[in-house]
């Protein structure tokens, strides 16, 4: 059996595209002084400083390299 996990690149989290899968894609634009929650460190933080990932089934955000923990960056 295989496993396939469909996700799309690492993506700024301003301005974003959702398109996994077979769906229409949409694009989502986020105010770069918006805060989010982020996976890596569970803190909010602009949306600007930030890298999100799309999954078919969740988007996860990260602290972009340089910005914020150091536990975030690229997956």
């Amino acid at each position: 059996m295989t496993i396939h996990i469909y996700t799309a690149k690492p993506q700024p989290a301003t301005r974003f595209k959702i398109d996994v899968g077979n769906t229409n894609p949409s694009w989502i634009r986020i105010p770069g002084n918006r805060l989010l929650y982020t996976d890596c460190c569970g803190k909010r933080r602009p949306a600007k400083n930030l890298t999100v990932q799309v999954y078919y089934d969740h988007t996860s955000a990260w602290c972009a390299d340089g910005k914020g923990c150091k536990k975030g960056g690229k997956r």
